[in-house]
């Protein structure tokens, strides 16, 4: 039952920031359930995120989603440190709802790398027999300018809406898990440290929350995790030509479910977010449900 324990790792675990009143598909790492802490893994995942920005203007207001297939994987390449690589493919669209105009970018976007040092982790004691078991992470990462940033250039679209943010970013999370018996809880924290895009933009930094309880059932090789919680996440506002945007930046607050099930050395994952609150762009942008599906392979 103890292979069933989950790390939760945050570095923004959703993208709801507005930039020029656009939803955000760029510039943060989502990491989320990772199955079966303590194994190596290969994976591809899946996420759709939609926005409805300009609200109170009839002739701009537009339609966005963001679509992200991304290759993720997860190294111990020495005791108690864990390294997670992320690989993402962005697919943009954008559709001016009064003109009916159509907007799509499609490529590659900023490359993660993340690595996260275990500071104590009784999930690995095999003498504990009080089926109480806690670990606490910390570490941080890099956000690597690989994907087409073009602001600031003749016949540009507004900076979130670029396959990425053509600055390189720094990341920082702790993560702490508690389970008895097949009940759990994870609490974390994380941040983004923006650094300049061009002498023309420079993303806000952004800071994040989330608690997550689960449950976790065997039944021979098969398992079942069904999970619930909540997100928070913060956005300082961008700079734009060195000014601060005020369009940018915000808070928003969503309720999360998932269900991971396992197989072997295979894993398939479901999730669903609901916002609940959210205050962004200066009430101009709204963020809308999002999904994701994840398979990944143990090694």
């Amino acid at each position: 039952m103890k292979k069933i324990f989950i790390v939760l790792l945050i570095i923004s675990q959703f993208d709801t920031l507005a930039c020029d009143i656009c939803g955000c598909a760029n510039g943060s790492a989502f990491v989320g359930l990772t199955p079966r802490a303590g194994t190596q893994f290969i994976g591809l995942r899946y996420r759709y995120r939609s926005y409805d920005s300009h609200l109170n203007s009839i002739l701009l207001k537009t339609r966005e989603t963001f679509q992200t297939a991304e290759l993720w994987a997860r190294f111990y390449p020495v005791k108690n440190l864990q390294i997670m690589a992320f690989l993402p493919y962005n697919s943009n669209y954008q559709l001016l709802l009064n003109s009916k105009t159509e907007t799509l970018k499609n490529g590659i976007g900023d490359a993660i790398v993340l690595a996260h040092i275990n500071v104590f982790n009784t999930f690995q004691d095999t003498t504990n027999t009080s089926h109480f078991y806690q670990s606490l992470m910390i570490g941080g990462g890099v956000k690597l300018a690989t994907g087409k940033f073009e602001y600031g250039y003749e016949n540009e679209i507004n900076p979130n809406f670029q396959l990425g943010t053509g600055s390189t970013d720094f990341l920082l999370s702790a993560i702490h898990t508690i389970k008895f018996h097949n009940w759990g809880l994870n609490t974390e924290i994380g941040g983004r440290i923006s650094t300049r895009s061009n002498d023309k933009y420079r993303f806000g930094n952004r800071m994040n929350g989330s608690m997550t309880a689960f449950y976790s059932k065997a039944w021979g090789a098969f398992s079942v995790m069904p999970n619930v919680g909540a997100i928070v996440d913060y956005g300082f506002r961008d700079l734009k030509e060195g000014k601060r945007n005020s369009q940018t930046g915000g808070i928003a607050a969503m309720a999360n479910s998932g269900l991971e099930l396992y197989y072997l050395r295979f894993n398939v994952g479901v999730s669903y977010k609901l916002p609940v609150y959210q205050n962004l762009g200066e009430g101009e942008l709204k963020s809308l449900p999002q999904y994701g599906v994840s398979f990944t392979m143990n090694f």
